[in-house]
């Protein structure tokens, strides 16, 4: 029987590489594995800065009865990311690549700007919950998933921001330093929705840049998200009680099976997010028209 035995060939890139070194007289670099060699190609672009993470379906049937993908509610979470003094759904400087691109939206400290909420309902036809959701998580650019290894490491390596109900700061939604404050949910029953999102789901919010990034830009992401919660769910959490946001009464208690039994849709949940730097000082505004449409709130010891 023959026996074959591999054949060890130098790679010719190599060869050259060598070549090239002994003609200059310099060492010629070591190679880079492992690791290193990961971190070497790695360009600071995360699995976090785009809000596909979440959910890797874009796309939907939104009239088709059997597909699995529809949305509840088209959901779009837009900030003056041009520092006009403008919030525009039809600018292209206020939204798409410039919230999921570092550094996203700068903020002074002590700056607070205006974040809007549009949530479009798709569908009446189901049974449940509509749930709106906010929440924060920071943004490890040393690592290709975006992900830190503990909740202390990422506060002491990510800035500090806050959100507000209203420009005043009566009501605070979030506040990343805080763990207990790091998502709040605004949820509305299938029997008034969608008549009374106005008046549960905030149209807008305001963000404050409270401390610097200490070591990236985008360290910061904002996420919204729209959900359907069924009607035989577990129970939601005790934070529903804490009247920090509005949830649907007269709960309805539906077996998988009964809802299986009559027909009883889940929906996908809808998605957007936008990066956040936080600096020392604010970026001059000098486009924002004296700021009649009050899209920034200046620090107390400054003005626009």
């Amino acid at each position: 029987m023959k026996t074959s035995h591999p054949i060890h060939i130098r790679p010719v890139v190599n060869t050259v590489t060598l070549l090239a070194a002994s003609l200059l007289g310099v060492s010629p670099a070591a190679p880079v594995h492992g690791q290193d060699a990961e971190a070497s190609k790695f360009s600071g672009q995360t699995n976090k800065d785009i809000p596909a993470d979440f959910h890797k379906y874009f796309g939907q049937r939104v009239n088709s009865w059997r597909d699995r993908e529809r949305q509840i509610a088209k959901l779009d979470l837009d900030a003056d990311m041009n520092q006009d003094g403008v919030l525009s759904n039809t600018d292209p400087a206020d939204g798409g690549a410039f919230e999921a691109t570092p550094p996203g939206m700068i903020l002074g400290e002590g700056e607070l700007t205006r974040a809007v909420i549009r949530l479009l309902p798709y569908r009446v036809d189901f049974d449940g919950e509509v749930v709106v959701t906010l929440e924060v998580e920071g943004i490890n650019r040393a690592s290709r998933t975006g992900e830190f290894d503990n909740l202390e490491d990422e506060l002491a390596s990510t800035g500090h921001i806050r959100v507000w109900r209203e420009a005043e700061k009566k009501r605070l939604l979030i506040d990343t330093r805080d763990p207990a404050k790091r998502t709040v949910e605004f949820a509305t029953s299938y029997k008034t929705y969608p008549y009374n999102l106005p008046l549960t789901v905030p149209r807008f919010v305001f963000v404050e840049g409270v401390k610097t990034s200490p070591k990236f830009t985008g360290d910061i992401r904002l996420l919204v998200t729209v959900s359907h919660r069924s009607p035989h769910a577990a129970n939601p959490p005790d934070a529903l009680n804490s009247g920090s946001f509005t949830a649907a009464k007269e709960p309805l208690l539906v077996t998988a099976e009964e809802e299986k039994k009559l027909g009883i849709k889940s929906f996908r949940t809808s998605f957007d997010h936008i990066l956040f730097t936080v600096q020392k000082e604010p970026v001059p505004k000098e486009f924002i028209n004296g700021n009649n449409e009050g899209a920034w709130v200046p620090p107390p010891d400054k003005s626009y």
